[in-house]
């Protein structure tokens, strides 16, 4: 039976809603997060004194891109495992870290490239802010910064609210990063408002505790212990994140496609297939 009623929320409830299935399987959860995000941890006490050097980093910028590329792994396993475990919990009242590592890492690859994608866009928006801010700074226009660089941000921050669900659609749906793109694009349409508020109450959490974090790290450590501590103290807050987007993914599909009709049709034995969502 699914641990938590499966049904549209608003914003807050579906936050609300999320804390709740955090809390129930917290234990699994951050077992996930500290086992997948380990390597990068090792990885940051292995290089510590290569990473908290600027000038070594630029000169030698060899063990940075090893912790770079090391880190976007780790989140990409933890992605794919994590999106399996909070899907099993919400859906079945059960999450079995066997079954979520086997699924997981099967579609690694899927993830990565999912995930590139998703990069990929979101870097061609950052580079039409990066144009806005350089225009602005040619011409010293007021004019131009009060149209560019707000059009800018709101062009990179609805790229990344239209593609938030593409790593639980190649988890959970079993398809490739351009089908993924196409479906996640499909889930998204005329909520990005919704999605907004959904991903915003979660990340402004996450950050709000990671800028803590890393503001005491800077003030009271050593860059290299700051950086290795703050790596550490992530892993117990990252699964919220995964837990947000997951149940989020499945809010728009409850609300476009039925999705809650079909889990109760599935319960009552019944190959009915539910209409689509007004």
């Amino acid at each position: 039976m699914p641990a938590i009623e499966i049904r549209p929320r608003r914003a807050t409830e579906l936050v609300d809603a999320s804390f709740q299935l955090l809390r129930r399987y917290y234990p699994q959860l951050v077992t996930v997060s500290a086992i997948t995000m380990a390597p990068g941890v090792l990885m940051r006490i292995i290089m510590r004194d290569q990473m908290s050097n600027p000038q070594v980093m630029t000169a030698n910028p060899g063990p940075l891109f090893a912790v770079g590329l090391v880190a976007i792994l780790c989140v990409t396993v933890c992605d794919a495992v994590l999106t399996i475990a909070v899907s099993d919990g919400y859906l079945g009242g059960e999450v079995d870290l066997a079954r979520a590592f086997g699924t997981g890492m099967r579609k690694i690859l899927q993830v990565f490239f999912a995930s590139m994608f998703r990069g990929l866009l979101v870097g061609l928006a950052v580079l039409v802010l990066g144009i806005g801010a350089g225009l602005v700074a040619v011409l010293k226009s007021p004019i131009l910064l009060v149209l560019i660089v707000p059009l800018a941000i709101w062009v990179m921050v609805y790229v990344l609210l239209r593609t938030f669900a593409i790593i639980p659609v190649v988890v959970l749906e079993n398809v490739g990063a351009n089908t993924a793109m196409t479906r996640t694009l499909q889930l998204s349409q005329h909520c990005a408002a919704h999605v907004f508020f959904s991903l915003g109450l979660a990340f402004f959490l996450y950050f709000v505790f990671s800028g803590i974090i890393s503001a005491l790290g800077v003030t009271l450590l050593t860059p290299a212990t700051a950086g290795i501590i703050g790596a550490v103290l992530i892993i117990p807050i990252y699964p919220l994140l995964t837990v947000v987007s997951t149940m989020l993914y499945y809010d728009l599909r409850i609300r476009k496609e039925g999705f809650d009709l079909e889990i109760m049709s599935r319960e009552l034995g019944s190959d009915v297939t539910p209409l689509p969502a007004a």
